[in-house]
Protein backbone atom coordinates (compact mmCIF):
# COMPACT_ATOMS: atom_id res chain seq x y z
CA UNK A 1 0.00 0.00 0.00
CA UNK A 2 1.54 3.50 -0.99
CA UNK A 3 2.33 5.87 1.94
CA UNK A 4 -0.38 8.47 1.21
CA UNK A 5 2.16 11.32 2.01
CA UNK A 6 4.23 10.52 -0.30
CA UNK A 7 1.54 9.90 -3.36
CA UNK A 8 0.06 13.43 -2.47
CA UNK A 9 3.67 14.66 -2.81
CA UNK A 10 4.64 12.94 -6.22
CA UNK A 11 0.42 14.12 -7.60
CA UNK A 12 1.73 17.63 -5.86
CA UNK A 13 5.10 17.54 -7.72
CA UNK A 14 3.93 16.04 -10.75
CA UNK A 15 1.04 19.06 -11.58
CA UNK A 16 4.06 21.30 -11.26
CA UNK A 17 5.88 19.97 -13.62
CA UNK A 18 3.13 19.33 -16.14
CA UNK A 19 2.53 23.42 -15.17
CA UNK A 20 -0.59 22.96 -13.57
CA UNK A 21 0.95 24.48 -9.78
CA UNK A 22 -1.02 26.48 -7.44
CA UNK A 23 1.18 29.85 -8.23
CA UNK A 24 2.71 31.16 -11.30
CA UNK A 25 5.80 31.29 -9.38
CA UNK A 26 6.33 27.58 -8.04
CA UNK A 27 5.21 26.76 -11.85
CA UNK A 28 7.68 29.50 -13.31
CA UNK A 29 10.77 27.65 -11.21
CA UNK A 30 9.67 24.14 -11.29
CA UNK A 31 8.07 23.38 -14.51
CA UNK A 32 9.67 20.17 -16.18
CA UNK A 33 10.76 18.73 -13.22
CA UNK A 34 11.29 15.03 -13.70
CA UNK A 35 10.90 12.76 -10.45
CA UNK A 36 13.44 10.54 -9.76
CA UNK A 37 12.49 9.07 -6.76
CA UNK A 38 10.12 10.32 -3.69
CA UNK A 39 10.30 8.41 -0.62
CA UNK A 40 9.60 9.17 3.41
CA UNK A 41 11.66 12.27 3.72
CA UNK A 42 13.53 12.05 0.87
CA UNK A 43 13.20 13.20 -2.93
CA UNK A 44 15.37 12.81 -5.88
CA UNK A 45 14.74 14.63 -9.15
CA UNK A 46 15.50 16.62 -12.34
CA UNK A 47 15.24 20.11 -13.39
CA UNK A 48 15.81 21.63 -16.84
CA UNK A 49 16.91 25.63 -16.62
CA UNK A 50 14.64 27.36 -18.94
CA UNK A 51 14.92 30.77 -19.91
CA UNK A 52 12.64 31.71 -17.53
CA UNK A 53 14.98 31.84 -15.26
CA UNK A 54 18.58 33.03 -16.00
CA UNK A 55 20.14 36.11 -15.91
CA UNK A 56 21.29 38.33 -18.54
CA UNK A 57 24.31 36.04 -18.67
CA UNK A 58 22.34 33.02 -19.04
CA UNK A 59 23.26 31.70 -15.61
CA UNK A 60 20.59 30.34 -13.12
CA UNK A 61 19.52 33.30 -11.00
CA UNK A 62 20.49 32.29 -7.55
CA UNK A 63 17.22 33.60 -6.02
CA UNK A 64 15.53 31.06 -7.98
CA UNK A 65 18.12 28.36 -7.18
CA UNK A 66 17.13 29.08 -3.54
CA UNK A 67 13.45 29.29 -4.05
CA UNK A 68 13.68 25.90 -5.98
CA UNK A 69 15.89 24.40 -2.57
CA UNK A 70 12.88 26.00 -0.17
CA UNK A 71 9.97 24.20 -2.72
CA UNK A 72 11.63 20.88 -2.92
CA UNK A 73 13.17 20.55 0.40
CA UNK A 74 9.60 21.42 1.94
CA UNK A 75 8.46 18.47 -0.25
CA UNK A 76 10.73 16.21 1.18
CA UNK A 77 9.49 17.23 4.93
CA UNK A 78 5.92 17.10 3.83
CA UNK A 79 6.83 13.47 2.36
CA UNK A 80 8.23 12.68 5.96
CA UNK A 81 4.52 13.21 7.63
CA UNK A 82 3.19 15.61 10.16
CA UNK A 83 1.23 17.35 8.06
CA UNK A 84 2.08 20.83 6.28
CA UNK A 85 4.75 22.32 7.59
CA UNK A 86 6.44 26.03 7.06
CA UNK A 87 9.86 27.10 6.18
CA UNK A 88 11.29 29.11 9.00
CA UNK A 89 14.95 29.16 8.29
CA UNK A 90 16.70 29.02 5.27
CA UNK A 91 20.80 28.78 4.67
CA UNK A 92 22.22 28.32 1.40
CA UNK A 93 25.51 27.81 0.00
CA UNK A 94 26.74 28.63 -3.69
CA UNK A 95 29.81 27.14 -5.29
CA UNK A 96 29.14 27.06 -8.71
CA UNK A 97 25.79 27.69 -11.37
CA UNK A 98 23.87 26.71 -14.14
CA UNK A 99 23.57 27.65 -17.42
CA UNK A 100 20.71 27.93 -19.69
CA UNK A 101 19.77 24.10 -21.21
CA UNK A 102 21.79 22.38 -18.62
CA UNK A 103 20.06 19.87 -16.83
CA UNK A 104 20.73 19.62 -12.36
CA UNK A 105 19.89 17.04 -9.94
CA UNK A 106 18.23 18.09 -6.85
CA UNK A 107 17.84 15.72 -3.42
CA UNK A 108 16.43 17.67 -0.70
CA UNK A 109 16.36 14.29 2.53
CA UNK A 110 14.89 15.34 5.90
CA UNK A 111 17.78 14.74 8.29
CA UNK A 112 16.26 15.23 12.14
CA UNK A 113 13.26 16.97 14.34
CA UNK A 114 13.86 19.22 17.60
CA UNK A 115 10.05 18.95 18.87
CA UNK A 116 7.89 19.58 16.04
CA UNK A 117 10.44 21.26 13.98
CA UNK A 118 11.86 19.27 11.17
CA UNK A 119 15.19 19.81 9.13
CA UNK A 120 16.13 19.28 5.77
CA UNK A 121 19.73 19.16 3.45
CA UNK A 122 18.74 19.84 0.02
CA UNK A 123 22.06 19.37 -3.05
CA UNK A 124 22.08 20.80 -6.25
CA UNK A 125 24.53 19.11 -8.39
CA UNK A 126 25.29 19.74 -12.07
CA UNK A 127 23.72 15.98 -14.04
CA UNK A 128 27.01 15.60 -16.44
CA UNK A 129 29.63 15.92 -13.68
CA UNK A 130 28.11 15.95 -10.44
CA UNK A 131 29.68 19.00 -9.12
CA UNK A 132 27.61 20.51 -6.63
CA UNK A 133 26.00 23.96 -7.60
CA UNK A 134 24.36 24.50 -4.20
CA UNK A 135 23.46 23.36 -1.51
CA UNK A 136 20.87 24.64 1.46
CA UNK A 137 19.48 23.39 5.17
CA UNK A 138 16.22 23.79 6.05
CA UNK A 139 13.79 24.14 8.95
CA UNK A 140 10.02 23.89 8.92
CA UNK A 141 7.70 23.85 11.36
CA UNK A 142 4.29 22.50 11.69
CA UNK A 143 1.44 24.96 10.21
CA UNK A 144 -1.52 25.58 12.29
CA UNK A 145 -4.33 27.06 11.14
CA UNK A 146 -7.09 28.16 13.91
CA UNK A 147 -10.54 29.11 12.61
CA UNK A 148 -12.22 32.02 14.90
CA UNK A 149 -15.67 30.98 15.82
CA UNK A 150 -17.93 33.22 16.26
CA UNK A 151 -16.66 36.42 14.23
CA UNK A 152 -19.33 38.93 15.98
CA UNK A 153 -17.45 39.32 18.92
CA UNK A 154 -14.46 40.88 17.40
CA UNK A 155 -13.80 44.48 17.70
CA UNK A 156 -14.40 46.78 14.68
CA UNK A 157 -12.02 49.11 15.56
Amino acid sequence: MVDPTIHNTTTYLEEIAKGNGQTEFEILILKGLELIHVGKGILRCKLLVTDHVVGEDGSWNAGVITAVMDSIGASAVYSSGGGLHISVDLNSSFYSTAKIHETVEIEARVNGSNGGLKSAVIEIRRETSGEIIATGRLWMAPLSVKAIQNVSTLSKL
